[in-house]
């Protein structure tokens, strides 16, 4: 039943006091915590606690501040992050020259009124073009990998006028409708089947496959507009492929005129020793998806990069 506007009011109040609050009494650390286990199953979904990828499944605490590799509970115990929020936080919590950043912008800012032109866009953009290897060059933001990943498909179909998209198995590429069509996980999939249509699942790691399929589908009067790989396999399990794997299906989307997306959500910024998963082998994409680690670990920010 809907709260009346006296209700909504007093409890926004309260929340906003929390998170204003330099410091929090013992009541408030406590109740906290006992608001979190009731919002949880009743306002979210309990499906996320019984799901989460931590290892502890304590749920008497909530975190409450974060810096650098480590966490903090309301009650202050300390916590060292070894999950890193699935690669987001390649700079650790709150970085202070990205904080920094972050807040000299608000004072100008927030969000562009989309009225005049966003300078900052552009000067994103070229910054990036000048780290990116090859000649990608145009970028298209959104808000998060799964929608760089959507944005990615799209456009391969848009630039190919072809259909078909050849994935891995056990790739993740997101969850939303067409990035999960390309996830390679029957664990993401399952429940939501029938997903979107032509997408083609081989082995990870095995050029040759990918070569397979796609004459296969050809030959069935089919078309296809690109392969989408990560360059290592972060959610089916660190998979590191063979070094002449990107290689080859750089040679084979060359090969059949289709286009090869990369997917450096959870490889790019670092995260592999170089720069992008792709420079271990020299290899340039014709579509980069960049994600997570991309926003500093402030920012949810995801990227498509084309020539």
């Amino acid at each position: 039943m809907r709260a009346s506007s006296e209700e909504i009011v007093r409890e926004s109040q309260r929340i906003l006091g929390y998170i204003k609050a330099d410091t929090l009494s013992e009541a408030d650390r406590d109740r906290i915590v006992a608001d979190s286990l009731e919002n949880f199953p009743l306002y979210v979904t309990e499906a996320i606690l019984k799901s989460r990828k931590s290892y502890s499944d304590d749920y008497s605490v909530a975190e409450w501040e974060d810096e650098g590799a480590v966490f903090r509970d309301t009650h202050g115990h300390e916590y060292i992050d070894c999950l890193g929020g699935y690669g987001v936080y390649l700079l650790g919590h709150r970085h202070p020259k990205v904080v920094e950043a972050v807040k000299s912008q608000l004072n100008r800012y927030a969000l562009h009124s989309q009225e005049l032109i966003d300078p900052l866009r552009g000067y994103l953009s070229k910054l990036v073009a000048m780290i990116t290897p090859g000649d990608l060059q145009h970028s298209y933001l959104v808000n998060a990998g799964t929608e760089a990943n959507e944005m990615a498909l799209k456009l391969a179909r848009l630039a190919t006028g072809k259909k078909h998209f050849i994935a891995m198995e056990k790739g993740f590429h997101g969850k939303t409708m067409g990035s999960l069509s390309a996830t390679g996980k029957g664990l993401f999939r399952q429940p939501y089947l029938p997903l979107v249509p032509g997408f083609q699942h081989v082995p990870f790691g095995d050029a040759g496959a990918a070569e397979q399929a796609i004459v296969q589908l050809l030959r069935s009067g089919e078309t296809v507009a690109g392969i989408i790989v990560e360059p290592i396999q972060g959610e089916g399990g660190v998979n590191i492929p063979p070094p002449s794997y990107l290689p080859d299906l750089r040679a084979i989307c060359d090969r059949y005129e289709c286009l090869l997306i990369v997917d450096e959500i959870q490889t790019g910024m670092g995260r592999t020793g170089k720069l992008f998963g792709v420079d271990h082998s020299g290899v340039v994409p014709d579509i980069m998806t960049l994600g997570k680690a991309f926003g500093g670990g402030v920012r949810a920010i995801g990227r498509d990069f084309t020539t």
